[in-house]
């Protein structure tokens, strides 16, 4: 593992990217166990509220408790839900899949959360959000210091991965609005279909400079000092490698925003075996090419200084 730097303060990590199926739970995982074998103290929270498998891919089959104790006021803070791990220094929050309404807790509950999260002592506390552009999804992606991304060489997921990518920078730069002026520019970038659409963010901006320059001037920066991070999983052609860089270069050009291809996770049977066996896969499996991949991605995350290209990872594997 690369040397990790020494935050000033807790560090909160989401891993999002919009479509199921992509394996970032597995990903989430990996980055947990990873920091945990560093030496950190790091706390997991499956916070895909409805559809929760996180606890399988760190070698737990029943937890004993969920994030659905929490919302449902069975216990009053989200220490009490904290699950030790086979993993020294990782801890579990368990997310909850047999309950309906915990997928669309109200606005108060969220905001509940979100501030017990905050709470939560420990060095890094990762997210490994649910699937989907909800606003509960993309509020606790907004909430993170660090914010990954990630996703498969499959049409619909890069799809899906750009509409996120859309979707939660309409929701950081509405949420610093809070003025109903611009609500419909907000809207018709959000649904850019018509004649009458904002197709780019460049085109919102544009609209908002007409009717107030010093507020798209805050909401300019806003854009600029994002940062986002990309993994692309399941990658089984070389061709596909630079697939992420593509990606990169339609987010800078109709989205304005920096998105770092910070590297790959190659399509590896060991994930399946894994998985099956309830054993996380850097630890069961730590030289196959899944993990080591994990590995080298993990050191671009941590110590990113100049563009990926994924030849890097080619060199090191050799």
């Amino acid at each position: 593992m690369p040397l990790i730097p020494d935050y000033p303060k807790k560090q909160i990590w989401a891993v999002g990217g919009g479509k199921g199926g992509t394996g970032k739970t597995v990903v989430a995982a990996s980055i947990g166990i990873l920091l945990a074998k560093a030496g950190k103290r790091v706390i997991i929270i499956d916070a895909d509220l409805g559809g929760a498998n996180l606890h399988t891919c760190l070698g737990i089959r029943h937890p004993s408790t969920t994030i659905a104790d929490f919302l449902l006021k069975k216990v009053n803070s989200l220490n009490e839900l904290l699950l030790d791990t086979p993993i020294k220094n990782l801890r579990l929050i368990s997310g909850a899949n047999d309950f309906l309404t915990i997928a669309n807790i109200p606005f108060a509950q969220k905001q509940k959360l979100m501030r017990y999260i905050k709470n939560l002592d420990s060095d890094y506390v990762i997210l490994d959000l649910g699937a989907g552009t909800s606003f509960n999804v993309l509020d606790l992606f907004l909430m993170s210091d660090f914010n990954i991304l990630v996703a498969m060489p499959e049409p619909t997921s890069v799809e899906n991965v750009y509409r996120f990518i859309k979707s939660v920078i309409l929701r950081r730069l509405n949420n610093s609005l809070n003025n109903s002026r611009f609500q419909d520019i907000f809207r018709l970038a959000a649904e850019a279909r018509g004649n009458e659409s904002i197709k780019t963010l460049y085109d919102l901006l544009e609209r908002v400079e007409q009717m107030d320059s010093s507020i798209a001037s805050d909401l300019k920066k806003k854009v600029n000092t994002f940062s986002l991070k990309l993994i692309m999983n399941q990658i089984k052609e070389n061709d596909n490698i630079t697939l992420g860089s593509s990606i990169k270069d339609i987010t800078k050009k109709y989205l304005g925003v920096d998105l770092d291809y910070s590297g790959y996770i190659p399509y590896d049977e060991k994930v399946s075996e894994s998985i099956k066996m309830f054993k996380p896969l850097v630890i069961e499996y730590p030289n196959c090419s899944a993990s080591l991949c994990m590995n080298l991605t993990m050191k671009r995350l941590l110590n990113s200084s100049k563009p990926f290209n994924g030849e890097e990872i080619k060199n090191e594997k050799a």
